[in-house]
């Protein structure tokens, strides 16, 4: 974009704000205190995190923000800022915000009691862009400007390390163990395909004891990994395994092993099938049909990368027009200045 803009997150990271960031031409901040962990801490982290963010747009004076959420928090307080706070010191010219809201925000029990607040915001942000088309739909029948906007193929980082070379058949198991993901029985299928090694990432403190205490002796835990060794993961294994629980969800693993090339392996939903035309394997989430999809990605894998391949060049010619769109409205309120912004949608 031709103005100012800064993607900000309230979380450790989201390949979503950061290809995001690279498609608009602006900033990435990451605002999370990793050391206020814990049920207790998190309204502390909250008020620290947004003393930081509250800064950061003082220095930065950006024209667009586009603040993920949940938590919801995070968006409020820029809401706060460009719309109050700008009058308050008499600034000739007001930033204008929009929201890219994740699937959480709707569908997370942890965030269903913030929708009056989200309603609230987005009817007042220049667009609220959302990865689900049935939260689309809720937002257009608030009246909300929006937008759907499925992930960009990411750029990751070039590939280091041996971390999934271990075994003669390999498997990226792309896991943050949230409420969503259906480790129990992931666990259970790998018990299913013992000649198969899993390689589970996320952090395993996470994991429920009594299933970490009965893991399987051919999943390996390897913890976060950073950027390159993340890359390094997902070249040395033969595929991908990301599931979810969740129908609205369109994992951002599945992103990541198309920018890879490798075949995967997703959870059955109907928005899944809609996104992903080709070289993807749908599963229920069951033991027994989680192992045959992993057998049989592993049986067609050359023919699945191809076909991956192609679907992607498919994908990005796709998603390219409605991130024109994005970007065309959000310029043009910027340049408009501090104006009353339409509901249509």
């Amino acid at each position: 974009m031709k103005v100012k803009s800064i993607v900000l997150v309230w979380a450790r990271h989201s390949r979503r704000a950061e290809t995001l960031a690279a498609e608009l031409g602006g900033k990435i901040s990451f605002q999370y205190e990793s050391r206020m962990k814990g049920y207790w801490l998190t309204p502390l982290r909250y008020v620290v995190q947004g003393w930081h963010t509250w800064h950061l747009l003082e220095r930065e004076q950006p024209q667009i923000i586009v603040v993920q959420a949940p938590p919801i928090f995070a968006a409020l307080l820029v809401a706060f800022w460009c719309k109050v706070w700008g009058k308050i010191q008499l600034r000739k010219s007001l930033a204008d915000y929009a929201i890219d809201c994740h699937s959480g925000t709707f569908y997370s029990p942890r965030w269903s009691w913030t929708i009056p607040l989200q309603r609230y915001l987005s009817k007042r942000a220049v667009i609220t862009i959302v990865a689900s088309e049935d939260a689309l739909e809720i937002l257009q029948s608030w009246g909300a400007k929006c937008a759907f906007l499925v992930d960009g193929i990411p750029s990751l980082s070039p590939a280091t390390g041996a971390v999934g070379s271990e075994g003669e058949a390999r498997v990226a198991v792309i896991s943050s163990f949230d409420y969503d993901e259906p480790v129990e029985e992931i666990f259970a299928a790998t018990r299913l395909v013992p000649q198969v090694t899993f390689y589970l990432s996320g952090n395993p403190e996470r994991i429920a004891s009594n299933l970490l205490a009965q893991k399987p002796k051919n999943i390996i835990l390897t913890g976060f990994l950073q950027d390159s060794l993340y890359s390094g993961l997902l070249q040395n294994v033969n595929g991908v395994l990301v599931l979810t629980k969740e129908p609205h969800v369109l994992n951002s693993g599945a992103y990541e092993a198309l920018a890879m090339a490798k075949p995967i392996i997703v959870s059955d939903w109907p928005q899944m099938r809609r996104c992903f035309t080709r070289g993807f394997i749908y599963v229920k989430n069951t033991p027994e049909a989680i192992a045959t999809g992993v057998e049989k990605m592993l049986d067609e894998q050359r023919i699945l990368s191809n076909e991956v391949i192609a679907m992607r060049s498919e994908f990005v010619i796709r998603r390219q027009c409605r991130l024109e769109e994005v970007t065309t409205l959000l310029e043009e309120r910027a340049s408009q200045g501090p104006v009353a912004v339409s509901n249509q949608h």
